[in-house]
Protein backbone atom coordinates (compact mmCIF):
# COMPACT_ATOMS: atom_id res chain seq x y z
CA UNK A 1 0.00 0.00 0.00
CA UNK A 2 2.28 2.32 1.28
CA UNK A 3 4.52 1.62 -2.60
CA UNK A 4 1.27 2.51 -4.38
CA UNK A 5 1.07 5.71 -2.22
CA UNK A 6 4.38 6.71 -3.02
CA UNK A 7 3.89 5.79 -7.00
CA UNK A 8 1.16 8.14 -6.60
CA UNK A 9 2.45 10.99 -4.89
CA UNK A 10 5.43 10.90 -7.50
CA UNK A 11 2.58 11.59 -10.16
CA UNK A 12 2.27 14.93 -11.61
CA UNK A 13 -0.86 17.21 -10.44
CA UNK A 14 -3.04 16.28 -13.34
CA UNK A 15 -2.57 12.90 -13.53
CA UNK A 16 -3.07 12.83 -9.60
CA UNK A 17 -6.69 14.85 -10.06
CA UNK A 18 -7.63 12.62 -12.88
CA UNK A 19 -7.19 9.36 -11.40
CA UNK A 20 -8.60 10.56 -8.18
CA UNK A 21 -11.61 11.60 -10.18
CA UNK A 22 -11.91 8.62 -12.03
CA UNK A 23 -11.51 6.28 -8.70
CA UNK A 24 -14.27 8.22 -7.10
CA UNK A 25 -16.44 7.96 -9.64
CA UNK A 26 -15.18 4.03 -10.80
CA UNK A 27 -16.02 2.26 -7.43
CA UNK A 28 -18.94 3.34 -6.82
CA UNK A 29 -20.54 2.60 -10.48
CA UNK A 30 -18.82 -0.98 -9.77
CA UNK A 31 -20.47 -1.22 -6.41
CA UNK A 32 -24.40 0.09 -8.00
CA UNK A 33 -23.78 -2.30 -11.11
CA UNK A 34 -22.92 -5.66 -8.78
CA UNK A 35 -25.68 -4.78 -6.23
CA UNK A 36 -28.04 -3.89 -8.95
CA UNK A 37 -27.26 -7.20 -10.71
CA UNK A 38 -28.01 -9.39 -7.60
CA UNK A 39 -31.70 -7.74 -6.64
CA UNK A 40 -31.97 -8.70 -10.26
CA UNK A 41 -31.21 -11.70 -9.86
CA UNK A 42 -32.74 -12.72 -7.08
CA UNK A 43 -36.49 -10.90 -8.66
CA UNK A 44 -35.76 -13.31 -11.60
CA UNK A 45 -35.09 -16.37 -9.61
CA UNK A 46 -38.37 -15.28 -7.60
CA UNK A 47 -40.17 -14.98 -10.35
CA UNK A 48 -39.01 -18.47 -11.84
CA UNK A 49 -39.91 -20.04 -8.57
CA UNK A 50 -43.57 -18.26 -8.34
CA UNK A 51 -43.78 -19.42 -12.08
CA UNK A 52 -42.90 -23.11 -11.67
CA UNK A 53 -44.94 -23.36 -8.53
CA UNK A 54 -47.87 -22.14 -10.46
CA UNK A 55 -46.64 -25.15 -13.12
CA UNK A 56 -46.57 -27.63 -10.09
CA UNK A 57 -49.90 -26.86 -8.86
CA UNK A 58 -51.66 -27.40 -12.57
CA UNK A 59 -49.60 -30.97 -12.50
CA UNK A 60 -50.64 -31.85 -9.17
CA UNK A 61 -54.44 -31.68 -10.42
CA UNK A 62 -53.36 -33.20 -13.21
CA UNK A 63 -51.50 -36.09 -12.00
CA UNK A 64 -54.05 -36.22 -9.04
CA UNK A 65 -56.83 -36.60 -11.56
CA UNK A 66 -54.93 -39.74 -13.03
CA UNK A 67 -54.68 -41.23 -9.62
CA UNK A 68 -58.23 -40.52 -8.82
CA UNK A 69 -58.99 -43.14 -11.40
CA UNK A 70 -56.98 -45.64 -9.81
CA UNK A 71 -58.70 -45.28 -7.07
CA UNK A 72 -62.18 -45.21 -8.48
CA UNK A 73 -61.28 -48.52 -10.03
CA UNK A 74 -60.48 -49.59 -6.56
CA UNK A 75 -63.18 -48.30 -4.63
CA UNK A 76 -65.83 -49.92 -7.26
CA UNK A 77 -63.60 -53.45 -7.02
CA UNK A 78 -64.01 -52.91 -3.06
CA UNK A 79 -67.80 -52.36 -3.09
CA UNK A 80 -68.96 -54.00 -6.08
CA UNK A 81 -70.89 -56.76 -4.49
CA UNK A 82 -72.30 -57.75 -8.06
CA UNK A 83 -68.62 -58.43 -8.46
CA UNK A 84 -67.97 -60.10 -4.68
CA UNK A 85 -70.55 -62.84 -5.41
CA UNK A 86 -68.89 -64.04 -8.36
CA UNK A 87 -65.37 -64.05 -6.47
CA UNK A 88 -67.06 -65.74 -3.34
CA UNK A 89 -68.76 -68.49 -6.13
CA UNK A 90 -65.19 -69.11 -7.42
CA UNK A 91 -63.99 -69.82 -4.16
CA UNK A 92 -66.89 -71.88 -2.88
CA UNK A 93 -66.37 -73.62 -6.05
CA UNK A 94 -63.00 -74.53 -5.94
CA UNK A 95 -63.55 -75.71 -1.92
CA UNK A 96 -66.39 -77.81 -2.93
CA UNK A 97 -65.46 -79.30 -6.64
CA UNK A 98 -61.93 -77.88 -7.63
CA UNK A 99 -61.73 -75.39 -9.79
CA UNK A 100 -61.64 -76.18 -13.95
CA UNK A 101 -60.07 -74.35 -16.86
CA UNK A 102 -63.20 -73.81 -18.04
CA UNK A 103 -64.82 -72.68 -14.70
CA UNK A 104 -62.04 -70.24 -14.37
CA UNK A 105 -62.61 -68.96 -18.09
CA UNK A 106 -66.24 -68.78 -17.59
CA UNK A 107 -65.34 -66.37 -14.09
CA UNK A 108 -63.04 -64.57 -15.90
CA UNK A 109 -65.56 -63.13 -18.30
CA UNK A 110 -68.16 -62.33 -15.64
CA UNK A 111 -65.24 -60.14 -14.02
CA UNK A 112 -64.18 -58.42 -17.51
CA UNK A 113 -68.18 -58.42 -18.00
CA UNK A 114 -68.66 -56.71 -14.90
CA UNK A 115 -65.89 -53.78 -15.05
CA UNK A 116 -66.17 -53.07 -18.37
CA UNK A 117 -69.08 -50.85 -17.58
CA UNK A 118 -66.23 -48.35 -15.48
CA UNK A 119 -63.08 -49.32 -17.33
CA UNK A 120 -65.00 -48.32 -20.42
CA UNK A 121 -65.28 -44.75 -19.29
CA UNK A 122 -61.67 -44.00 -17.36
CA UNK A 123 -58.24 -43.96 -19.41
CA UNK A 124 -56.92 -47.58 -19.63
CA UNK A 125 -55.43 -49.59 -16.64
CA UNK A 126 -53.97 -52.22 -15.45
CA UNK A 127 -55.77 -54.51 -13.44
CA UNK A 128 -55.59 -57.14 -11.44
CA UNK A 129 -57.40 -59.68 -9.24
CA UNK A 130 -55.75 -62.40 -7.46
CA UNK A 131 -57.72 -64.57 -5.05
CA UNK A 132 -55.79 -67.27 -2.63
CA UNK A 133 -56.95 -69.99 -4.56
CA UNK A 134 -54.73 -69.21 -7.52
CA UNK A 135 -57.32 -67.53 -9.57
CA UNK A 136 -55.98 -64.73 -11.25
CA UNK A 137 -58.06 -61.84 -13.43
CA UNK A 138 -56.33 -59.33 -15.61
CA UNK A 139 -57.14 -57.15 -18.86
CA UNK A 140 -53.87 -57.48 -19.79
CA UNK A 141 -51.42 -61.20 -20.18
CA UNK A 142 -49.03 -61.48 -16.96
CA UNK A 143 -47.14 -64.15 -15.43
CA UNK A 144 -48.87 -65.03 -11.63
CA UNK A 145 -45.59 -65.87 -10.64
CA UNK A 146 -43.46 -63.08 -11.57
CA UNK A 147 -46.23 -61.14 -9.87
CA UNK A 148 -45.89 -63.75 -6.77
CA UNK A 149 -42.12 -62.54 -6.54
CA UNK A 150 -42.79 -58.92 -6.27
CA UNK A 151 -42.07 -57.75 -2.95
CA UNK A 152 -44.58 -54.94 -2.42
CA UNK A 153 -47.08 -57.62 -3.75
CA UNK A 154 -45.73 -60.30 -0.75
CA UNK A 155 -45.87 -57.30 2.42
CA UNK A 156 -49.83 -56.92 0.77
CA UNK A 157 -50.34 -61.06 1.34
CA UNK A 158 -48.64 -60.94 4.75
CA UNK A 159 -51.46 -58.18 5.76
CA UNK A 160 -55.12 -58.37 6.26
CA UNK A 161 -55.23 -54.30 6.53
CA UNK A 162 -57.93 -53.16 3.95
CA UNK A 163 -56.53 -49.66 3.08
CA UNK A 164 -55.29 -48.60 0.18
CA UNK A 165 -51.70 -48.85 -0.29
CA UNK A 166 -49.94 -46.80 -3.36
CA UNK A 167 -46.61 -48.18 -4.26
CA UNK A 168 -44.59 -46.36 -6.50
CA UNK A 169 -43.12 -47.36 -10.21
CA UNK A 170 -42.35 -50.65 -10.68
CA UNK A 171 -41.93 -53.05 -13.52
CA UNK A 172 -44.55 -53.69 -16.04
CA UNK A 173 -46.04 -57.34 -14.75
CA UNK A 174 -47.53 -57.54 -18.27
CA UNK A 175 -45.68 -59.69 -20.22
CA UNK A 176 -47.57 -58.48 -23.63
CA UNK A 177 -46.77 -54.77 -22.33
CA UNK A 178 -43.77 -54.61 -20.94
CA UNK A 179 -41.67 -53.84 -23.50
CA UNK A 180 -44.38 -50.96 -24.39
CA UNK A 181 -44.81 -49.32 -20.90
CA UNK A 182 -41.82 -51.11 -18.91
CA UNK A 183 -42.88 -49.16 -15.68
CA UNK A 184 -46.17 -49.03 -13.65
CA UNK A 185 -47.63 -46.89 -10.67
CA UNK A 186 -49.97 -48.75 -8.91
CA UNK A 187 -52.48 -48.86 -5.76
CA UNK A 188 -53.05 -52.08 -3.97
CA UNK A 189 -55.62 -53.32 -1.17
CA UNK A 190 -57.03 -56.24 0.05
CA UNK A 191 -60.77 -57.09 -0.92
CA UNK A 192 -62.57 -58.67 1.89
CA UNK A 193 -64.82 -61.67 0.26
CA UNK A 194 -65.52 -63.43 3.45
CA UNK A 195 -64.33 -63.74 7.40
CA UNK A 196 -61.27 -65.91 5.90
CA UNK A 197 -60.47 -65.21 2.41
CA UNK A 198 -59.09 -62.17 0.81
CA UNK A 199 -58.67 -61.06 -2.85
CA UNK A 200 -55.70 -58.62 -3.95
CA UNK A 201 -56.98 -55.81 -6.73
CA UNK A 202 -53.83 -54.09 -8.12
CA UNK A 203 -55.37 -51.14 -10.09
CA UNK A 204 -52.02 -49.89 -11.87
CA UNK A 205 -51.47 -47.03 -14.91
CA UNK A 206 -48.46 -46.47 -17.46
CA UNK A 207 -46.10 -44.12 -15.71
CA UNK A 208 -46.01 -42.96 -19.27
CA UNK A 209 -49.45 -41.11 -18.68
CA UNK A 210 -47.29 -38.54 -16.15
CA UNK A 211 -43.93 -38.32 -17.57
CA UNK A 212 -46.24 -37.20 -20.67
CA UNK A 213 -47.48 -34.34 -18.39
CA UNK A 214 -44.21 -33.28 -17.98
CA UNK A 215 -43.24 -32.84 -21.27
CA UNK A 216 -46.31 -30.67 -21.88
CA UNK A 217 -44.80 -28.23 -19.62
CA UNK A 218 -41.17 -28.82 -19.58
CA UNK A 219 -39.20 -25.79 -21.21
CA UNK A 220 -35.31 -24.39 -21.52
CA UNK A 221 -34.10 -27.85 -20.36
CA UNK A 222 -36.66 -27.67 -17.13
CA UNK A 223 -36.66 -31.07 -15.34
CA UNK A 224 -40.03 -32.34 -13.16
CA UNK A 225 -40.18 -35.44 -11.17
CA UNK A 226 -41.81 -37.43 -8.48
CA UNK A 227 -40.55 -38.43 -5.91
CA UNK A 228 -41.95 -40.45 -2.96
CA UNK A 229 -41.29 -40.07 0.89
CA UNK A 230 -38.19 -42.25 0.79
CA UNK A 231 -36.42 -40.19 -1.80
CA UNK A 232 -36.59 -42.79 -4.96
CA UNK A 233 -37.80 -41.02 -8.21
CA UNK A 234 -41.09 -42.14 -9.36
CA UNK A 235 -41.46 -40.66 -12.67
CA UNK A 236 -39.55 -38.74 -14.97
CA UNK A 237 -39.07 -37.36 -18.49
CA UNK A 238 -36.21 -39.81 -18.84
CA UNK A 239 -36.89 -43.44 -18.19
CA UNK A 240 -32.98 -43.64 -17.00
CA UNK A 241 -33.46 -41.97 -13.67
CA UNK A 242 -37.15 -44.27 -12.67
CA UNK A 243 -36.47 -46.30 -9.64
CA UNK A 244 -33.23 -43.78 -8.73
CA UNK A 245 -32.69 -42.16 -5.62
CA UNK A 246 -32.91 -38.47 -6.04
CA UNK A 247 -29.28 -36.75 -5.46
CA UNK A 248 -30.19 -34.67 -2.40
CA UNK A 249 -33.69 -35.50 -0.74
CA UNK A 250 -33.28 -33.44 2.39
CA UNK A 251 -34.21 -30.54 0.58
CA UNK A 252 -37.41 -31.91 -0.02
CA UNK A 253 -38.71 -31.77 3.27
CA UNK A 254 -39.29 -27.74 3.78
CA UNK A 255 -41.33 -27.22 0.10
CA UNK A 256 -39.04 -24.27 -0.24
CA UNK A 257 -36.74 -23.55 -2.99
CA UNK A 258 -32.49 -23.99 -3.18
CA UNK A 259 -30.11 -23.95 -5.69
CA UNK A 260 -27.90 -26.96 -5.76
CA UNK A 261 -25.27 -28.25 -7.64
CA UNK A 262 -26.04 -31.32 -9.45
CA UNK A 263 -23.17 -33.17 -12.05
CA UNK A 264 -21.32 -29.93 -11.97
CA UNK A 265 -24.03 -28.15 -13.47
CA UNK A 266 -26.23 -25.66 -10.76
CA UNK A 267 -30.01 -26.03 -11.07
CA UNK A 268 -33.10 -23.97 -9.14
CA UNK A 269 -35.15 -27.06 -8.13
CA UNK A 270 -38.40 -26.22 -6.46
CA UNK A 271 -40.66 -29.36 -4.76
CA UNK A 272 -44.86 -29.22 -4.00
CA UNK A 273 -46.71 -31.61 -2.03
CA UNK A 274 -48.73 -34.03 -4.07
CA UNK A 275 -52.17 -35.11 -2.72
CA UNK A 276 -51.26 -38.70 -2.41
CA UNK A 277 -48.89 -40.19 -0.53
CA UNK A 278 -46.58 -38.00 0.65
CA UNK A 279 -45.43 -38.08 -3.11
CA UNK A 280 -43.39 -35.01 -4.06
CA UNK A 281 -43.44 -33.13 -7.41
CA UNK A 282 -40.16 -31.80 -8.14
CA UNK A 283 -38.88 -29.16 -10.69
CA UNK A 284 -35.30 -28.25 -11.73
CA UNK A 285 -34.50 -25.33 -13.95
CA UNK A 286 -30.68 -24.87 -14.98
CA UNK A 287 -29.71 -21.50 -13.21
CA UNK A 288 -28.96 -19.61 -15.98
CA UNK A 289 -32.10 -20.38 -17.62
CA UNK A 290 -33.92 -19.23 -14.38
CA UNK A 291 -32.17 -16.04 -14.05
CA UNK A 292 -33.04 -15.57 -17.58
CA UNK A 293 -32.06 -12.40 -19.55
CA UNK A 294 -29.96 -10.82 -16.68
CA UNK A 295 -26.75 -11.14 -18.39
CA UNK A 296 -28.08 -9.34 -20.98
CA UNK A 297 -30.00 -6.69 -18.99
CA UNK A 298 -26.17 -6.28 -16.93
CA UNK A 299 -24.39 -6.22 -20.19
CA UNK A 300 -26.49 -3.42 -21.50
CA UNK A 301 -26.72 -1.43 -18.06
CA UNK A 302 -22.33 -1.69 -18.19
CA UNK A 303 -22.02 -0.72 -21.65
CA UNK A 304 -24.58 2.60 -20.67
CA UNK A 305 -22.38 3.04 -17.92
CA UNK A 306 -19.08 2.49 -19.65
CA UNK A 307 -20.52 4.94 -22.67
CA UNK A 308 -21.34 7.45 -20.06
CA UNK A 309 -18.26 6.90 -18.36
CA UNK A 310 -16.19 7.83 -20.94
CA UNK A 311 -17.91 10.80 -21.95
CA UNK A 312 -17.43 11.81 -18.59
CA UNK A 313 -13.52 10.87 -18.78
CA UNK A 314 -13.15 12.96 -21.36
CA UNK A 315 -14.90 15.84 -20.26
CA UNK A 316 -12.78 15.87 -16.92
CA UNK A 317 -9.30 15.04 -18.66
CA UNK A 318 -10.27 18.61 -20.56
CA UNK A 319 -10.77 20.41 -18.02
CA UNK A 320 -8.12 19.05 -15.64
CA UNK A 321 -5.65 19.62 -18.53
CA UNK A 322 -6.95 23.52 -18.31
CA UNK A 323 -6.91 24.12 -14.89
CA UNK A 324 -3.56 22.47 -14.51
CA UNK A 325 -1.68 23.86 -17.77
CA UNK A 326 0.13 26.54 -16.06
CA UNK A 327 1.34 24.15 -13.10
CA UNK A 328 2.57 21.77 -16.18
CA UNK A 329 4.81 24.54 -17.40
CA UNK A 330 5.82 25.76 -14.63
CA UNK A 331 7.64 22.42 -13.41
CA UNK A 332 8.51 21.91 -17.14
CA UNK A 333 10.30 25.39 -16.87
CA UNK A 334 11.75 24.30 -13.32
CA UNK A 335 13.12 20.80 -15.21
CA UNK A 336 14.52 22.71 -17.92
CA UNK A 337 16.18 25.30 -15.18
CA UNK A 338 17.58 22.13 -13.30
CA UNK A 339 19.44 20.80 -16.16
CA UNK A 340 20.98 24.10 -16.72
CA UNK A 341 18.74 25.44 -19.38
CA UNK A 342 18.12 29.51 -18.58
CA UNK A 343 17.27 30.54 -21.42
CA UNK A 344 13.90 29.01 -20.79
CA UNK A 345 10.92 31.35 -19.38
CA UNK A 346 7.56 29.77 -18.00
CA UNK A 347 5.58 33.71 -19.85
CA UNK A 348 3.00 32.56 -17.31
CA UNK A 349 1.18 36.63 -16.88
CA UNK A 350 -2.05 37.31 -14.68
CA UNK A 351 -3.38 37.99 -11.60
CA UNK A 352 -4.14 34.19 -10.11
CA UNK A 353 -2.18 32.88 -7.83
CA UNK A 354 -0.35 30.05 -10.28
CA UNK A 355 0.27 33.09 -12.62
CA UNK A 356 1.99 34.94 -9.82
CA UNK A 357 4.02 32.17 -8.80
CA UNK A 358 5.16 31.91 -12.92
CA UNK A 359 5.95 35.75 -12.88
CA UNK A 360 8.07 35.26 -9.68
CA UNK A 361 9.86 32.22 -11.21
CA UNK A 362 10.73 33.93 -14.38
CA UNK A 363 12.30 37.02 -12.26
CA UNK A 364 14.01 34.71 -10.10
CA UNK A 365 15.45 32.86 -13.50
CA UNK A 366 16.93 36.15 -15.11
CA UNK A 367 18.38 37.08 -11.81
CA UNK A 368 20.65 33.48 -11.06
CA UNK A 369 21.42 33.92 -15.17
CA UNK A 370 22.71 37.49 -14.33
CA UNK A 371 24.48 35.82 -11.64
CA UNK A 372 26.18 33.15 -13.34
CA UNK A 373 27.11 35.08 -16.25
CA UNK A 374 29.19 37.43 -14.25
CA UNK A 375 30.85 34.42 -12.00
CA UNK A 376 31.75 32.72 -15.16
CA UNK A 377 33.39 35.94 -17.01
CA UNK A 378 35.24 36.16 -13.54
CA UNK A 379 36.31 33.14 -13.26
CA UNK A 380 37.15 32.56 -16.71
CA UNK A 381 40.52 33.42 -17.23
CA UNK A 382 41.55 31.93 -13.86
CA UNK A 383 39.94 28.14 -15.00
CA UNK A 384 41.74 28.96 -18.11
CA UNK A 385 44.99 28.95 -17.15
CA UNK A 386 44.79 25.87 -14.47
CA UNK A 387 42.89 23.80 -16.60
CA UNK A 388 45.83 24.30 -19.39
CA UNK A 389 48.50 23.57 -16.09
CA UNK A 390 46.60 20.15 -15.23
CA UNK A 391 46.48 18.98 -18.57
CA UNK A 392 49.98 19.67 -19.42
CA UNK A 393 50.92 17.54 -16.08
CA UNK A 394 48.55 14.13 -16.68
CA UNK A 395 49.75 11.22 -17.86
CA UNK A 396 47.85 7.79 -18.63
CA UNK A 397 49.24 6.39 -15.21
CA UNK A 398 47.90 9.41 -13.46
CA UNK A 399 44.63 9.21 -15.34
CA UNK A 400 43.59 5.71 -14.42
CA UNK A 401 44.71 5.80 -11.09
CA UNK A 402 42.51 9.18 -10.54
CA UNK A 403 39.97 6.78 -12.46
CA UNK A 404 39.95 3.48 -10.12
CA UNK A 405 40.33 6.27 -7.29
CA UNK A 406 37.02 7.90 -8.02
CA UNK A 407 35.57 4.25 -9.17
CA UNK A 408 36.28 2.96 -5.23
CA UNK A 409 35.01 6.17 -3.73
CA UNK A 410 31.52 5.94 -5.32
CA UNK A 411 31.51 1.90 -5.04
CA UNK A 412 31.93 2.64 -1.55
CA UNK A 413 29.18 4.89 -1.05
CA UNK A 414 26.58 2.28 -2.84
CA UNK A 415 26.47 3.75 -6.40
CA UNK A 416 27.43 0.79 -8.00
CA UNK A 417 26.03 1.63 -11.67
CA UNK A 418 28.37 4.97 -11.63
CA UNK A 419 31.52 3.16 -10.59
CA UNK A 420 30.82 0.28 -13.32
CA UNK A 421 30.49 2.93 -15.61
CA UNK A 422 33.91 5.01 -14.48
CA UNK A 423 35.33 1.20 -14.68
CA UNK A 424 34.52 0.69 -18.32
CA UNK A 425 35.67 3.98 -19.24
CA UNK A 426 38.90 3.07 -17.77
CA UNK A 427 39.31 0.16 -19.72
CA UNK A 428 38.58 1.90 -23.11
CA UNK A 429 41.11 4.64 -21.97
CA UNK A 430 43.74 1.86 -21.23
CA UNK A 431 42.74 -0.37 -24.37
CA UNK A 432 43.54 2.70 -26.19
CA UNK A 433 46.18 4.07 -25.03
CA UNK A 434 48.26 1.20 -24.53
CA UNK A 435 48.80 -0.34 -27.87
CA UNK A 436 52.41 -2.32 -27.17
CA UNK A 437 50.82 -5.27 -28.44
CA UNK A 438 48.70 -5.32 -31.63
CA UNK A 439 47.43 -8.92 -30.74
CA UNK A 440 45.07 -9.62 -27.18
CA UNK A 441 43.11 -12.19 -26.16
CA UNK A 442 39.60 -12.73 -27.55
CA UNK A 443 38.20 -12.99 -24.30
CA UNK A 444 39.83 -9.37 -24.22
CA UNK A 445 38.48 -7.90 -27.06
CA UNK A 446 35.17 -9.13 -25.85
CA UNK A 447 35.40 -7.72 -22.73
CA UNK A 448 36.06 -4.42 -24.41
CA UNK A 449 33.00 -4.89 -26.20
CA UNK A 450 30.84 -5.08 -23.11
CA UNK A 451 32.20 -2.11 -21.52
CA UNK A 452 31.67 -0.26 -24.39
CA UNK A 453 28.03 -1.25 -25.03
CA UNK A 454 28.06 -0.25 -21.42
CA UNK A 455 28.69 3.27 -21.89
CA UNK A 456 26.99 3.71 -24.96
CA UNK A 457 23.97 2.43 -23.34
CA UNK A 458 24.61 5.15 -20.64
CA UNK A 459 25.24 7.57 -23.21
CA UNK A 460 22.27 7.34 -25.44
CA UNK A 461 20.05 6.34 -22.30
CA UNK A 462 19.69 2.99 -24.70
CA UNK A 463 18.58 -0.53 -24.06
CA UNK A 464 21.49 -2.54 -26.29
CA UNK A 465 21.97 -6.30 -25.32
CA UNK A 466 25.23 -8.33 -25.84
CA UNK A 467 24.32 -12.40 -26.41
CA UNK A 468 27.26 -14.16 -26.94
CA UNK A 469 27.55 -17.55 -28.15
CA UNK A 470 31.44 -18.44 -28.29
CA UNK A 471 33.41 -21.89 -27.50
CA UNK A 472 35.27 -21.61 -24.97
CA UNK A 473 38.47 -23.13 -26.38
CA UNK A 474 38.44 -19.77 -28.25
CA UNK A 475 38.32 -17.29 -25.79
CA UNK A 476 42.63 -17.50 -25.01
CA UNK A 477 42.80 -17.09 -29.74
CA UNK A 478 44.87 -14.16 -29.70
CA UNK A 479 43.13 -11.18 -32.32
CA UNK A 480 44.07 -8.35 -33.64
CA UNK A 481 43.18 -5.42 -31.21
CA UNK A 482 39.87 -3.23 -32.30
CA UNK A 483 38.44 -5.28 -34.44
CA UNK A 484 35.28 -6.24 -33.26
CA UNK A 485 34.65 -2.88 -31.27
CA UNK A 486 34.12 -0.25 -34.69
CA UNK A 487 31.53 -3.31 -36.36
CA UNK A 488 29.68 -3.16 -32.70
CA UNK A 489 29.76 0.84 -32.85
CA UNK A 490 28.22 0.78 -36.22
CA UNK A 491 25.84 -1.30 -35.64
CA UNK A 492 24.97 0.74 -32.54
CA UNK A 493 24.82 3.99 -34.01
CA UNK A 494 23.51 2.81 -37.78
CA UNK A 495 21.23 0.45 -36.78
CA UNK A 496 19.65 1.00 -33.84
CA UNK A 497 19.10 5.10 -33.40
CA UNK A 498 18.24 5.76 -30.36
CA UNK A 499 16.51 2.31 -30.35
CA UNK A 500 16.67 -0.52 -27.79
CA UNK A 501 18.38 -3.61 -29.93
CA UNK A 502 20.18 -7.23 -29.57
CA UNK A 503 23.81 -7.67 -30.70
CA UNK A 504 24.86 -11.25 -31.44
CA UNK A 505 28.39 -12.24 -31.37
CA UNK A 506 29.09 -15.86 -32.45
CA UNK A 507 32.39 -17.57 -32.42
CA UNK A 508 33.71 -20.89 -33.81
CA UNK A 509 35.75 -23.00 -35.09
CA UNK A 510 36.31 -24.72 -38.74
CA UNK A 511 38.42 -25.71 -41.29
CA UNK A 512 41.45 -24.06 -39.39
CA UNK A 513 39.46 -20.66 -39.49
CA UNK A 514 37.94 -19.03 -36.71
CA UNK A 515 34.81 -17.29 -37.67
CA UNK A 516 32.81 -14.39 -35.62
CA UNK A 517 29.51 -13.28 -36.46
CA UNK A 518 28.08 -10.13 -35.72
CA UNK A 519 24.58 -10.05 -36.08
CA UNK A 520 22.17 -6.99 -35.10
CA UNK A 521 18.42 -6.66 -35.08
CA UNK A 522 18.44 -3.00 -36.35
CA UNK A 523 17.32 -1.16 -39.07
CA UNK A 524 19.69 -2.65 -41.82
CA UNK A 525 21.36 -1.14 -44.75
CA UNK A 526 19.75 0.17 -48.00
CA UNK A 527 20.58 -2.27 -51.14
CA UNK A 528 22.27 1.06 -52.37
CA UNK A 529 24.68 1.75 -49.68
CA UNK A 530 25.41 -1.61 -49.14
CA UNK A 531 26.63 -2.06 -52.68
CA UNK A 532 28.99 0.85 -51.98
CA UNK A 533 29.88 -0.15 -48.38
CA UNK A 534 30.98 -3.34 -50.65
CA UNK A 535 32.55 -1.79 -53.15
CA UNK A 536 34.86 -0.09 -50.55
CA UNK A 537 36.03 -3.52 -48.80
CA UNK A 538 38.50 -4.11 -52.06
CA UNK A 539 41.08 -6.47 -51.81
CA UNK A 540 43.24 -4.88 -55.03
CA UNK A 541 44.65 -1.93 -52.98
CA UNK A 542 44.51 -2.55 -49.17
CA UNK A 543 46.93 -0.25 -49.10
CA UNK A 544 44.42 3.03 -49.85
CA UNK A 545 44.50 5.67 -47.48
CA UNK A 546 41.91 5.46 -44.79
CA UNK A 547 39.24 8.19 -43.29
CA UNK A 548 38.83 8.12 -39.76
CA UNK A 549 35.90 8.53 -38.13
CA UNK A 550 36.55 11.60 -35.91
CA UNK A 551 32.65 11.33 -34.18
CA UNK A 552 33.62 7.67 -33.58
CA UNK A 553 35.19 5.86 -30.19
CA UNK A 554 38.55 5.46 -32.05
CA UNK A 555 37.93 6.83 -35.20
CA UNK A 556 38.15 3.46 -36.70
CA UNK A 557 35.28 2.29 -39.51
CA UNK A 558 34.67 -1.16 -41.19
CA UNK A 559 36.62 -0.63 -43.77
CA UNK A 560 39.64 0.39 -41.55
CA UNK A 561 39.04 -3.13 -39.91
CA UNK A 562 38.77 -4.91 -43.46
CA UNK A 563 41.97 -3.77 -44.71
CA UNK A 564 43.89 -3.71 -41.26
CA UNK A 565 42.97 -8.07 -41.59
CA UNK A 566 43.73 -7.93 -44.85
CA UNK A 567 47.66 -6.88 -44.03
CA UNK A 568 47.95 -9.02 -41.39
CA UNK A 569 46.54 -12.42 -42.55
CA UNK A 570 46.64 -11.89 -46.47
CA UNK A 571 43.86 -12.62 -48.94
CA UNK A 572 42.96 -15.81 -46.90
CA UNK A 573 41.30 -13.40 -44.53
CA UNK A 574 37.40 -12.91 -45.62
CA UNK A 575 34.89 -10.48 -44.59
CA UNK A 576 31.21 -10.97 -45.56
CA UNK A 577 28.25 -8.40 -45.05
CA UNK A 578 24.53 -9.03 -45.57
CA UNK A 579 21.81 -7.03 -44.30
CA UNK A 580 18.10 -6.63 -45.02
CA UNK A 581 16.51 -3.40 -44.80
CA UNK A 582 14.73 -3.20 -41.71
CA UNK A 583 15.33 -6.17 -40.57
CA UNK A 584 18.98 -6.03 -39.09
CA UNK A 585 22.56 -6.78 -40.37
CA UNK A 586 25.45 -9.52 -40.16
CA UNK A 587 29.10 -9.28 -40.29
CA UNK A 588 30.98 -12.28 -40.72
CA UNK A 589 34.87 -12.37 -40.67
CA UNK A 590 37.15 -15.40 -41.61
CA UNK A 591 40.35 -15.63 -39.39
CA UNK A 592 42.49 -17.93 -40.59
CA UNK A 593 44.72 -19.49 -37.46
CA UNK A 594 48.02 -18.88 -36.84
Amino acid sequence: MSKIISIFGEMSLRNRLVIASVVCLLIPSILTLILTNEQIKIEQIEKSVAQTESTLHSLDKNITKQLDQLLYISNYVQFNNELHSILKNNINRHDEYGSTPESNALDHIRVKTNLEGITNLLAPSYIAIVLDNGFVYSNHSINYQNLMNKAWFQKQLATTNLETKWVGSHSNYSETDKERNPYLISIVRNVRLTHEENASAIISMSEEELSSLFEQTTFKGQQFMLVNSDGVIISHQNKDFIQKPFPNPNHLKDNKYSIEELDQQKYLLVDYPLSYSNWILVSMIPYESAIGDVSTITNTRFLWQLSFFAIFLIILILIVNELTKPISRLSYVMGEVENGNFNIRSEIRGKGDVKQLGTSLDMMIDKVEEMIKRIKKEEDSKHKAELEMLLAQINPHFLFNILNSIRLKIFLKGDKETANLIQSLAHLLRMTINRNNEFIPLEKEIETIEHYVKLMNFRRQGDIEIVKHIEKDLLDEDVPRFILQPLVENAIIHGFDANKGTISIHVLEANDFITIRIQDDGKGIPPVQLQELKKGLSVANPTNKIDRNKSSFTGIGITNVYQRMLLIYGERFQMNIDSQHLEGTTITLYIPKL
